[in-house]
């Protein structure tokens, strides 16, 4: 079952492409094709993206549907301070959007609004160190972090990452 969840997830939001997943009894991480993977879901997820966030040495790349759990946003901010590029794609559709970038914009974070050109850019994934993807339901909401049931997994994987990045920069420069 396990299994079944962490593809579903993959072959939905990881933009058409699958990995094949290898049970690992001995560890919280699955092996697949390209890396490791491992499930995180809400409610309380919250403390592996901080732990994402907090642990980035260079780069944190962020395209996310709704952002406005300040906690994250605090985080951002705080990587940004200490000399991690940070860079926000947010959805310009959603109104809690608008305060989130404004307080990003006065943190240091590049934050652009995703292009028009797509009905919504629903998008919920986040690239750590080239190298470190965060994709899935979750959107950067207390609610998300908190209440909803979401599904997220964290993959380690160089190539997955350059897939992922790629689509952020486009999206980023519009």
């Amino acid at each position: 079952m396990k299994f079944k969840i962490i593809a579903a997830v993959i072959t939905i939001v990881a933009i058409g492409f699958a990995a094949s997943f290898v049970q690992n009894i001995y560890f919280s991480r699955e092996v697949c094709r390209e890396g490791f993977v491992m499930p995180v879901f809400s409610p309380d997820n919250s403390e592996e993206i901080l732990n994402l966030i907090e642990n980035t040495k260079s780069e944190i790349k962020l395209e996310v549907y709704e952002f406005s759990y300040k906690t994250l946003a605090d985080a951002l901010i705080d990587a940004r301070q200490r000399g991690v590029s940070v860079k926000v794609v947010l959805e310009p559709s959603v109104y809690q959007n608008s305060a989130i970038s404004d307080y990003l914009l006065n943190g240091g974070v590049e934050v652009n609004w995703a292009s028009k050109k797509f009905h919504n850019t629903h998008s919920k994934f986040a690239v750590f160190d080239d190298s470190i993807v965060l994709v899935g339901s979750t959107n950067w909401s207390e609610n998300a972090m908190e209440y909803n049931r979401e599904a997220s997994v964290i993959i380690y994987s160089k190539e997955i990452s350059e897939r992922f990045e790629r689509i952020f920069d486009m999206d980023f420069e519009n």
